[in-house]
């Protein structure tokens, strides 16, 4: 498996190079950093002063599998915000580490991980698990993220290795 990551913005070299590392533990994938790219302002809504993570992953090249990272706060439809967002069983995801900043980096990095890892997880057809500790477990506030940890779990697992073996 192949994972692109996207910068997209003016990110921290360090925070990028830790979600390679994190996704390389995570998938033993191949991992591609890609040169950073600007935000594309028609994306941008001023009355939310927000960018729509559905208009920013559309942006995306859909090369294997294309991981965009924002530091900009991104939102869905109907909803306040996201974390991030993915085609379900399709090739890009993006997240934002806009809301997932912590005064610690490394609890910066970890939440950036974990997020990353969950869109990547419906990129290869996974939803939401109820298993709270399973990294795809729902997440609507930084508590739910913290609480969640960074791995598959059993089940989860063993649907991704069933899906890449298709």
């Amino acid at each position: 498996m192949r994972i692109l990551i996207q910068p997209i913005g003016d990110l921290e070299e360090d925070l990028i190079f830790s979600l390679e590392r994190g996704l390389a533990d995570r998938f033993n994938a191949q991992i591609s950093i890609l040169a950073p790219t600007t935000l594309d302002m028609s994306c941008f809504n001023p009355m939310r002063y927000q960018f729509n993570s559905t208009c920013l992953l559309r942006k995306l090249k859909p090369v294997w599998i294309t991981l965009g990272v924002t530091d900009r706060d991104i939102y869905a439809d109907r909803m306040n915000f996201v974390f991030g967002e993915a085609e379900l069983n399709g090739n890009r995801a993006i997240v934002s580490i806009y809301r997932l900043r912590s005064m610690d980096s490394r609890v910066t990095e970890e939440r950036l991980i974990k997020e990353a890892v969950h869109e990547i997880g419906h990129v290869l057809g996974l939803k939401h698990c109820r298993n709270r500790s399973c990294v795809m477990s729902f997440s609507n506030s930084l508590a739910e993220v913290d609480i969640k940890g960074s791995y598959f779990c059993a089940s989860c697992a063993s649907k991704i290795r069933a899906y890449l073996k298709e």
